[in-house]
Order: structure tokens, then sequence, then C-alpha cells
């Protein structure tokens, strides 16, 4: 279903596809469930780990999954600016991966999607 205008809510926007970006035009929304975006989000963090490592994202780590305004990213970007790699196939997805040294696992991750929104996901130990 497709909202247009005024039938777009203030709330409940994913950051970076707000309707103030599309100024001078009508915005048009579609509701996608946030179950969606995290999906993604989480195999794709699997999938650069299988490629590159060899490794299985499976307990005790586990992927926990944000979406984050930008305004809230400083910690994470600080991070990722000075320990992360790059994985791109633009123009559709640019991913940056910092890796903790401790055990090589426990990560942030930062996916960007056709240069117009982002995920993050962190994987850390399981708290018992």
């Amino acid at each position: 279903m497709a909202l247009l205008g005024e039938q777009i809510p203030d709330h409940g926007i994913f950051p970076g596809l707000d309707k103030n970006r599309w100024s001078g035009e009508e915005p048009v929304a579609i509701l996608v469930p946030v179950e969606s975006f995290e999906r993604i989000t989480t195999k794709i963090v699997r999938g650069i780990y299988y490629i590159e490592d060899g490794i299985f994202i499976e307990p005790p780590y586990e992927i926990d999954f944000y979406a984050l305004p930008e305004d809230g990213i400083a910690p994470w970007k600080e991070a990722l600016d000075r320990f992360g790699a790059v994985y791109a196939r633009e123009p559709g997805i640019v991913v940056r991966r910092a890796v903790a040294h401790e055990d090589g696992v426990s990560s942030l991750f930062e996916i960007t999607f056709w240069k117009q929104f982002k995920t993050y996901a962190s994987i850390t130990l399981a708290s018992a």
C-alpha cells in the first residue's frame, strides 16, 4: 500500500527515508515492515563473515540490528572510520565492518543501501 503526501505519518519513518528529503515533490511512501530491514541486514552480516572469514555466526554470538538516526551514530562512525574495512557492490550496497581484535568476531557494521539509508548491526557475545 502506498501513502501520498499528508497521508504519510510523522512517526515510524525509517531513518534516512523521511519525507522532508523530497521538497518540491509530493512524497510517496511504501509501508515496509522493520523486520524486512532487519532480515536483509542480518543476511549481509552473516554472508560477509562466511565469505571473508569462513565463520558462521552462531551462539554464543548474536547479531543485533539497529536503525539509528544520523545524530545518534557518532560512536559507531568513529570506530568504523578508524578500524573499518569497506565492502562495496555499488551502487546498491556499501558495507563498513570493524572487527574487535580480542576475539576476531565481535564487530560493528554499517550498511548503506542505494546511497539512501543505512542500517547498523553488531555482533557480540550473548549475555548469559
